[in-house]
Formats: C-alpha cells, structure tokens, sequence
C-alpha cells in the first residue's frame, strides 16, 4: 500500500501538471508552415511587392519574424504555425496586389466590317511547341496577313488554369513566342508581330474538364487596324 504524507500530496499534483503540460506540447514543429511562408514573401518580392505591396509585405515579413521566434520557445508550436500561415497569407495578398496592378485597363473595342479572319491554336498540357494540326491553321494566317500588308497582329499565349500564376505567365509567353516564330519561319516581318502573355484562363471554357483546360491552352490572334494605338483591340467581322 502507498503510505501518504505531506510531501506526498505537494509531489504528486506536481507530477500531473508536468504530464499535462508536456502532452500539451506533443504538436509537431511548424517547419512546412516555415518553408511555405518564406517562399511565398521571396514570391512576392520577385513580383516586385517592395514597391506596388509595400504594406502587405511588410505585415508578411513582420509574421514570419514572430513566427520564428515562437518556434524557439517552449510549447509555442501551435502559436508559431498560425503566426507563419498568417505570414504567407500576407506575403501572398503582396504579390495578387502587385500582380493585379500590372493588368493594363479594359481594351477599347473597334468593330470593322472585313472579309478577314484569324484562327487561333492549341497547345497541349505544360507544353508550347506547335502541333501538327496547328500548322495549317498558321499557314492560313500567315496567308491572311500577307494579303493584307496593312495590319499587324498580337498574340496572346493563353494557359489553364493549373499550376502557379508565375510559371503560366512564362508559360504562355513561350506559347505565344512559338507562334510568332513560325509565323516568322513561313515569311512574316517580326515587325508586325506582337507575342504577349496573359498568363492561365478560363474564358475560352470554363470549369475543370479535360476539354475546357484544351480550349484555354492556345496561342489567340488579334488584328490591328492600321494606326490603332496598342490596348485597342479590333474585332473583324466577317461579311458575308
């Protein structure tokens, strides 16, 4: 039998309070936490966030030091995970700010009655070479803007909507430099020609099949009246 005595009774409550206390901080360290909130403040920094996201950043930056700082102390794991998750939220409100800031404003439309028309290629997934059936599609555009010496052309490189914001602006800016290359290869002035990113989209299909990503990965052509300032996008309707 357990004899009971003064020391006893001080001892034991104390063991207790030690368990309880050390099971309380069973929680794993926030080291993932750390990884994703570092790398999403380096993310917007990259997107130039010490100038068009200055506040955010700084928010960011300033969770991140608290963050690691918790991680230090004892039993603060819970604290430091959703000090840092509160980090890369910030860091990532830097970089959309940023990142929204650079959209150029809505385009002016200007409709012309033409017997003109461009078509647009496709891609496949992660991908920006051109296909084979996008080559006699190029060759017809290619035909339509030496028949009518005047105008110039965009490109616009278009991606799904998988993967990162940065990696299908560069992505689609490969796509979009393809198309213009060959259209280059089959005789066209680069002069006349303009390759630009707009990065992944939904607005040639929308939704999450496998036929709505295709219809968004393409290279879209856009004719220019002769002397139409950039930013003014013009819609060839075709007579018929």
């Amino acid at each position: 039998m357990f004899k009971y005595d003064g020391l006893s009774f001080l001892v034991y409550p104390a063991v207790l309070v030690a368990i309880f206390i050390l099971s309380s901080c069973a929680a794993s360290p926030p080291t993932q936490e750390l990884n994703d909130a570092e790398a999403a403040v380096a993310e917007a920094k990259a997107e130039g966030a010490p100038d068009c996201g200055a506040e955010e950043l700084a928010a960011a930056e300033s969770a991140l030091r608290k963050g690691e700082a918790l991680m230090e102390e004892f039993c603060h794991e819970v604290e430091a995970r959703r000090m840092l998750v509160d980090a890369k939220t910030k860091a990532n409100e830097a970089k959309f700010k940023c990142m929204t800031s650079a959209i150029p404003p809505p385009e002016e439309v200007v409709v012309v009655e033409e017997d003109v028309e461009f078509r647009d290629i496709f891609f496949d997934f992660d991908k920006s070479y051109i296909r084979t059936d996008a080559v006699p599609v190029l060759e017809e555009n290619a035909q339509v803007l030496k028949d009518n010496p005047s105008y110039t052309v965009i490109i616009e490189g278009y991606a799904d909507i998988r993967g990162t914001d940065a990696y299908n602006l560069r992505l689609a800016q490969r796509r979009a430099d393809a198309t213009r290359d060959y259209l280059v290869s089959l005789g066209i002035d680069s002069s006349i020609i303009d390759a630009l990113s707009k990065g992944e989209t939904t607005k040639f299909g929308e939704g999450t099949t496998l036929q709505a990503y295709q219809l968004n990965r393409r290279a879209h052509f856009v004719p220019m009246k002769p002397g139409t300032l950039p930013g003014v996008r013009l819609i060839i309707k075709k007579n018929n």
